[in-house]
């Protein structure tokens, strides 16, 4: 017993001794090794990883898929919001630093800073974990010099074989970075040509979308007004008959022109698939003969190196590609892939996970061909048969987005046969079906038939809104739109729930309901997309503008049926009035209900000249045919069916007393009466004298001008602004804008086209109006110009100017520029706009100095102003900034910044084309500022690129705890700037921001919305 306690006691003494971390990992072994790599894998790492493994299944139980669009491969990813698992990441992160601190001489050091990076990747800190993974990839790199494998693996070596060693790995480095460069120049081409072709592309498509709506638009208005007689409606009868049986027999077989085509999409798709495959052969093909010459250089690895433990360095660049991937850096995270392929002690699970990785990246770059090669690789190597379904539903999808047919309806059959998820099971059964009755081999009745059958289904029970969505589909491409916007209400109505099934309902319900000219309604479907919809998805720039277009239609819409409806009520008697008011006052008095709403006589004629514009309806109380029918309701509840008359002429009758049962409890709800204030409140929006009937005709006038203004420029419906401006100047001929309206009107008729219309328009405002400017811009095409020449101001004196610069005459410009003082002494609002023109024409004659020289006194000048941002925009640009005059495309791109003064901050200079020795030095001229006067505060130092196209990098100075302490040492830089970079002809700016804010300009790899953000509410404190 007292030897026991004696061997507790040494063995107490022995693992304390091995805690000592002051020895090399080379020099410990055998027991403490043995502890170190114990201690470290069994308590801290295991914990961890148990975390992360959680944190996944969490994030995979959160994300929804959306059917709608191609799945994304890691369904963990695409989470919007992963703060849910951010305290079990941070968790692990601490479990993990703490084994990497104590046990830093143990085998799992190299897996700790990988686990670090997987968790700050899972909780989408993507610029942190792409900082730790950088420090791992140099760190363990088995070629570099000083890293800690490298020192271990070259220990044996010295003198000449050292040297020759690293001037050997030198030249790999350096040939490492030549076809790293090669690789980003031929991805920018190939981007730029994307880039073009899908803008092409998106016209094109916007110009048939327009030309399809208008022959829609003319057929439909055409068929309106055509009056058929009842032979022509027997032959249009006959002709509609031989139209649907022509269709079916279309239904049942394709026409030989259309499996021709059909045919050759599917072949060129083949070939574009046979090619990548072709590329990826090789590509493996050359990995192998690398791998073969790498293997031999580590033949002889000591101990403690790195492939010692298997999984960790190749591990490391794996996820480090993933991240790069996340950030969108495409040709980077490319790189990295290739780099990890041809790297030795490359580990079979690593190689395994790589297919599924490129895949990820291809689809986001949309480069779906390579896609789909490397998802039949990802199939083939994947053992899980859950990931395995999801890779064959997402090949499916993209060779339905490719538009072979065929092949996607052999991959959804495919996914079925991997065992799936019921959901995916049943969306690939769905798609099935649909894609069966494009190739003809099922009839629409068929399918619809099997989709009902499937809504019937009690184990469906929770996936009815998926299926009414796909019955929606079926039904619209079947030219059934009613049938399809039932089902996409029903989508949106039925058990399921699921987010994205009702965000693409609502979508679609919208621009159906806009194609259909029910513009209220569409602009409430909007609206609800819009809260539904992501800021990033690349539609919501369209919504956003569309619902706010059609909320000022939808207003002006309303205004003029409400005041249609109020100025028809006015011809009625004040008897008649006060019956409405009494019957609305009973109503309320009844549901307990505020007076907003009431019964109204039958206005279905005098409302239907205004339901032609698919107005909303107002809350007018005569104006609610819902609560109209209510209050009927409750009336045959009291009174039953009778004929509605006053109380003495019904007590005149000799039947009278035959009408009631309970003639005392009648009486007593009859007796009930309303005061005088009470009756006029109901009625106070009728007009009842000429100045509120004129008052509402004037609202109606102004509307409908606004409304065909809004109709023919916002949405481009030239028919609807052609109806509305025709009602306007055809019961309105004193409108006060009449010209401007017959101006818009000749506008639309051309715009339809309808030239014989647009020229009596222009008669009638050559008649009507012969001297407006109007009259004269439709009938002189220079008289726009004629009238700001004719105008005698400083406008018409700056437009001269201008003029003038734009035709390079220079130095007159300069003369009028320094005369304009003594031309207009007193005007100081054009005062800006002289000054950066001159700048700009000092510029073009005496050269870069002289032109900075003067932007810069125009930035002093002439503060928060356009030409101030203007002038800054061109100093950036004169000292390498690229992208100093891109224009902000989206709103939200400055929307995603936000203000939080006591988060940690980061100070960043963002350099424009610096060669690498002047960025080294750049680099090195701050970290030497930092020894000078912040020796003590632990600044650290790293670098990015921001945008690899204009050649930009951030240089990152971090951290601070606050916004007042970064904004110190940004104030401090600028009274040094010249010890700060030293070099101070090459252009940078420099930031301050949060660390969130830091990531979201190195995700949108500008800082043009950051700019505004930053001088806004750091430097002018939020004005």
């Amino acid at each position: 017993m007292k030897n026991f306690k004696t061997f507790q006691v040494l063995l107490v003494v022995v693992m304390l001794l091995s805690c000592s971390t002051t020895k090399k990992k080379s020099e410990v072994k055998g027991f403490k090794k043995f502890y170190h790599n114990t201690t470290a894998k069994f308590n801290g790492y295991f914990n961890a990883e148990e975390l992360i493994d959680e944190g996944i299944y969490k994030l995979q139980q959160m994300h929804v898929d959306n059917y709608n669009s191609i799945l994304e491969v890691y369904d963990y990813v695409a989470v919007d919001d992963a703060s849910t698992i951010s305290a079990d990441m941070d968790k692990a992160i601490e479990k993990l630093s703490t084994v990497a601190t104590i046990h830093d001489v143990s085998n799992y050091l190299d897996d700790c800073y990988v686990n670090i990076g997987k968790a700050q990747y899972l909780k989408q800190d993507y610029i942190s974990a792409e900082e730790t993974f950088q420090y791992f990839e140099e760190e363990f790199d088995p070629k570099n010099p000083y890293g800690r494998v490298y020192k271990v693996n070259n220990k044996k070596k010295t003198g000449n074989a050292l040297k020759k060693e690293r001037a050997r790995e030198r030249k790999e480095k350096e040939k490492e970075r030549d076809e790293e460069r090669k690789e980003k120049e031929k991805e920018r081409e190939e981007a730029k040509k994307e880039r073009e072709k899908t803008i092409e592309e998106k016209k094109k498509a916007r110009k048939e979308e327009l030309k399809q709506r208008k022959k829609d638009r003319k057929k439909k208005s055409s068929s309106k007004k055509k009056r058929m007689t009842k032979e022509e409606r027997k032959a249009e009868l006959a002709k509609r008959r031989a139209e649907k049986e022509a269709e079916e027999k279309l239904k049942e077989t394709k026409s030989a022109e259309e499996i021709a085509a059909q045919k050759a999409k599917e072949e060129a798709n083949k070939k574009a698939i046979e090619e990548a495959q072709r590329q990826k052969e090789e590509a493996e093909k050359k990995k192998k003969e690398k791998e073969k010459e790498e293997e031999k250089k580590y033949a002889r690895e000591g101990e403690g190196a790195i492939f010692k433990n298997k999984t960790a360095y190749t591990e490391g660049l794996y996820w480090l590609a993933r991240t790069y991937i996340e950030t969108e850096r495409y040709s980077t995270a490319d790189y990295i892939i290739k780099r990890l392929e041809g790297t030795a002690g490359l580990t079979e699970s690593v190689g395994k996970k790589l297919p599924a990785a490129k895949a990820h990246m291809y689809i986001k770059t949309k480069d779906f061909p390579l896609a789909l090669v490397e998802l039949d690789e990802a199939i083939s190597q994947e053992k899980k048969k859950k990931n395995k379904a999801r890779y064959a539903f997402i090949k499916a999808q993209i060779h339905e987005r490719l538009g072979n047919i065929s092949g996607a309806y052999e991959e959804y059959r495919r996914v079925k046969k991997f065992n799936p998820s019921y959901e995916l099971e049943l969306n690939a059964q769905l798609n099935e079906i649909k894609l069966a009755h494009k190739q003809g081999q099922k009839s629409s009745e068929s399918v619809i038939k099997s989709m009902e059958k499937l809504l019937e289904s009690t184990k469906n029970k929770d996936y009815q809104d998926q299926i009414h969505f796909a019955l929606a589909q079926v039904r619209l491409e079947s030219g059934d739109t009613e049938g399809a916007i039932a089902d996409f209400n029903s989508a949106l109505q039925s058990t399921g729930g699921n987010r994205s099934v009702k965000l693409e309902a609502y979508y679609k319900l919208a621009n159906l309901l806009f194609d259909s000219g029910k513009y209220a309604e569409s602009k409430e479907k909007f609206d609800e997309v819009k809260k539904l919809m992501s800021k990033h998805d690349d539609r919501y720039r369209s919504v956003d503008v569309l619902s706010k277009n059609l909320t000022q239609i939808s207003n002006n819409m309303e205004t003029i049926e409400l005041q249609d409806s109020l100025l028809r009520l006015s011809l009625m008697s004040e008897e008649e009035l006060r019956e409405i008011a009494v019957e609305i006052l009973d109503e309320k008095e009844a549901n307990k209900e505020p007076l907003k709403a009431g019964r109204e006589p039958n206005l279905s004629n005098m409302r239907r000249s205004n339901e032609a514009f698919g107005a909303t309806k107002s809350d007018f109380f005569a104006y609610d045919n819902s609560q109209v029918n209510k209050g009927k309701i409750e009336f045959d509840r009291l009174w039953g069916d009778r004929v509605l008359e006053d109380n003495w002429r019904r007590s005149l009758r000799s039947d009278a007393s035959s009408l009631f049962i309970d003639e005392s409890e009648d009486d007593e709800i009859a007796e009930k009466s309303y005061s005088e204030e009470e009756i006029r409140t109901a009625l106070n929006k009728v007009p009842r004298n000429e100045a509120q009937k004129k008052s509402s005709h004037l609202k109606i006038q102004n509307a409908l001008f606004n409304l065909g203004v809004l109709f023919r420029d916002r949405i481009r419906n030239y028919e609807k602004s052609i109806e509305v401006l025709e009602r306007l100047i055809r019961e309105y001929p004193d409108y006060d804008k009449r010209d401007e309206a017959l101006f818009y009107l000749y506008l639309s008729y051309k715009d339809l086209p309808d030239e014989a219309r647009a020229n009596e328009i222009l008669s009638k405002m050559k008649k009507e109006y012969p001297s407006s400017k109007f009259t004269k811009l439709a009938t002189d095409p220079n008289y726009a110009n004629s009238l700001r020449e004719n105008e005698e101001s400083i406008g018409s004196y700056y437009d001269k100017t201008y003029a003038l610069f734009t035709e390079g005459a220079y130095e007159e410009v300069i003369d009028r520029c320094e005369k304009k003082t003594q031309v207009f002494p007193d005007k100081k609002d054009y005062a800006a706009k002289f000054a950066i023109i001159k700048a700009m024409s000092i510029g073009k004659l005496d050269g870069k100095d002289a032109y900075i020289k003067e932007l810069q006194q125009v930035v002093r000048a002439f503060p928060k102003t356009d030409e101030e941002a203007r002038a800054k925009e061109i100093l950036r640009f004169l000292k390498g900034d690229s992208e100093a005059f891109d224009e902000i495309l989206f709103d939200e791109a400055y929307d995603r910044f936000t203000l939080d003064d006591k988060k940690l901050h980061y100070v960043f200079a963002v350099t424009y084309d610096y060669g690498q020795k002047e960025f080294d030095k750049a680099k090195k001229d701050i970290h030497n500022y930092n020894k000078s006067y912040y020796r003590f505060d632990n600044l650290k130092i790293s670098n990015i690129y921001l945008n690899v196209e204009s050649k930009s990098q951030i240089i990152l100075i971090r951290s601070f705890p606050d916004r007042l302490k970064a904004m110190k040492y940004y104030t401090a830089v600028l009274e040094k700037q010249a010890e700060f970079i030293k070099d101070q002809s090459k252009a940078y700016d420099l930031y301050v921001g949060t660390q969130k804010n830091y990531r979201e300009v190195v995700k949108q790899r500008s800082t043009k919305s950051y700019n505004i953000f930053f001088e806004k509410n750091y430097l002018n404190d939020g004005k």
